[in-house]
């Protein structure tokens, strides 16, 4: 660990040299942003057959964004990580750290490619009654166009808990083949994506992964009222035939729809959100039903922007699981800015807190706390 801490030290005083550089070779078509994001978790256990540990990551992420014009756009973003934190040691069906680790950015979605998350080219067409279309193609985050929501949806910034940051029922899939449409009208908006991906490894090595194909649809609304802003999504989501047991006569398609919610209630200072999401269990799935809620305040303390979030999420297995029965997780966390240059740098520091309960059919359940601390350096 502590060559984890050297090493993102060593990294931060680069990076920090070199921000003042890049940002200078930047113009109005080319534009560069990075995050240098240091993690370490606390788990203690308070139930359960698992032991306690503490593990930390550090993670770099860059993306590069050119507009040769006002309607089209090509994107890169590739991520390096150190170490996987505690993902691997926890013992919950939900992941504490949402962010994409050592594990999670090598053979990325079984494509023999590593680091690169995204690649992608996007066009903007006006279309007639003052409304338009975009159009992205390329290597994209299914997660930047479906279930979005502006207080619960950044593992850098905001919660770290997955469930916090998109609705795990939805199955979206991140860094794959795929095209999106989103249509804009006024305060409505209408996306449409597809994506191809590859199924998890098989514990039957006989078996290799197989490609399927997921939809999905989603229809939104923004309110602008003297609270403030709202916006108000729904969605419906499909595979093909998915191979869940890696049996041909057991293949079924995952299908199912959310919502998500978020609504300013005191006008740039106080925020709340909600999702909700239902999934058919004719394929084996860990959950058939969630929702969470929660909340984000900000205040200047010190002239300084503090930021307070709050969530709590029950999930509901179905009932042919034959481990688990249900699962709740909560979590609550403190942003503080440290140092700021607008438009150039800043640096947040966090403290985390989460506590989750799997409530399983025979054995003892699994409970326990995780205390997080991040660190996030962006430019």
């Amino acid at each position: 660990m502590k060559k984890v801490i050297i090493g993102s030290g060593l990294s931060l005083l680069l990076l920090f040299q070199a921000q003042t550089l890049s940002a200078l070779e930047l113009n109005e078509k080319l534009s560069f942003e990075a995050n240098l994001t240091f993690v370490h978790q606390w788990l203690e256990k308070r139930g359960g057959e698992f032991k306690d540990k503490d593990r930390g990551s550090v993670v770099f992420d860059g993306s590069l964004s050119f507009k040769p014009t006002e309607v089209d756009e090509f994107s890169l973003r590739a991520s390096f990580a150190k170490e996987n934190g505690i993902k691997k040691y926890s013992p919950f069906i939900l992941s504490p750290n949402a962010d994409d680790l050592r594990d999670d950015l090598h053979n990325i979605n079984g494509r023999s490619r590593d680091h690169l998350q995204e690649l992608w080219y996007a066009r903007t067409f006006s279309l007639p009654g003052n409304s338009t279309l975009k159009a992205t193609l390329g290597i994209i985050d299914g997660t930047a166009f479906i279930d979005d929501n502006r207080f619960a949806n950044d593992e850098i910034g905001q919660f770290m808990n997955e469930v916090f940051v998109n609705n795990p029922l939805a199955n979206l899939i991140s860094y794959d083949y795929g095209v999106a449409l989103e249509f804009e009208k006024g305060p409505f908006h209408l996306r449409a994506l597809g994506m191809q991906s590859k199924t998890e490894e098989s514990e039957n090595p006989r078996f290799d992964k197989k490609n399927y194909n997921y939809y999905a649809l989603q229809l939104g609304y923004k309110f602008d009222t003297s609270l403030g802003e709202g916006n108000y999504r729904i969605y419906i989501f499909s595979t093909n035939k998915k191979f869940p047991d890696w049996k041909e006569e057991d293949k079924e398609a995952l299908k199912g729809w959310g919502v998500s919610f978020d609504q300013d209630v005191i006008k740039e200072r106080l925020g709340v959100f909600f999702r909700a999401g239902f999934q058919d269990d004719s394929a084996e799935i860990d959950y058939k039903s969630m929702y969470s809620f929660g909340l984000e305040y900000r205040c200047k303390v010190l002239n300084r922007n503090f930021t307070f979030g709050a969530g709590y999420a029950y999930l509901k297995a179905p009932s042919k699981n034959e481990e688990l029965k249900s699962t709740r997780a909560y979590e609550a966390y403190l942003a503080i800015p440290l140092y700021e240059v607008e438009k150039k740098f800043n640096s947040v520091l966090t403290f985390d807190w989460q506590y989750m309960e799997d409530d399983l059919k025979a054995e003892p359940d699994r409970k326990g706390h995780i205390f997080g601390l991040r660190l996030s350096l962006g430019f």
